[in-house]
């Protein structure tokens, strides 16, 4: 389950713990005794009172990722894995996000580049391969 938190960087920081969904469930994740390799995974159930509705909205709830083999067909959008600013411009992907495209098999191939979005701008990944390194480079097809 860490691996899965830190590959979708839902892992707690120095500055508190993150709180996400798991089937209509709120959970959070916060640091044990043991620091950074003690990761406790907390349940926090519904309170349950008479005439009082459940929350609305769920605290993190990231879109379902689904593969892409064309332009824009089931383009998703890898915005909200991204904290911090943003700038859209050619670049390799950080390893975090290409094992979130090895994990959702939305991994460019050689001579079959991938695309997805970034906080709404499309972009085309490609794999390059080179010196035994596998890295996906990224272009946003800005219009």
């Amino acid at each position: 389950m860490v691996d899965v938190l830190g590959n979708i960087n839902l892992l707690p920081t120095q500055f508190g713990p993150s709180q996400f969904m798991i089937n209509d469930e709120r959970y959070s994740a916060t640091f044990g005794p043991g620091g950074r390799g003690d990761v406790r995974l907390i349940h926090h159930p519904r309170a349950s009172q008479l005439n009082q509705p459940g929350p609305s909205e769920p605290l993190h709830q990231p879109p379902q990722m689904v593969g892409a083999s064309q332009p824009r067909e089931g383009a998703v959008d890898l915005g909200y894995l991204i904290r911090g600013g943003w700038e859209h411009r050619e670049r390799f992907l950080p390893p975090y996000l290409v094992r979130v495209l090895e994990g959702q098999r939305i991994m460019p191939e050689a001579g079959r580049p991938t695309y997805f979005d970034i906080r709404g701008v499309p972009y085309r990944g490609e794999l390059i391969e080179s010196e035994g390194r596998r890295r996906v480079r990224i272009h946003p097809e800005l219009g």
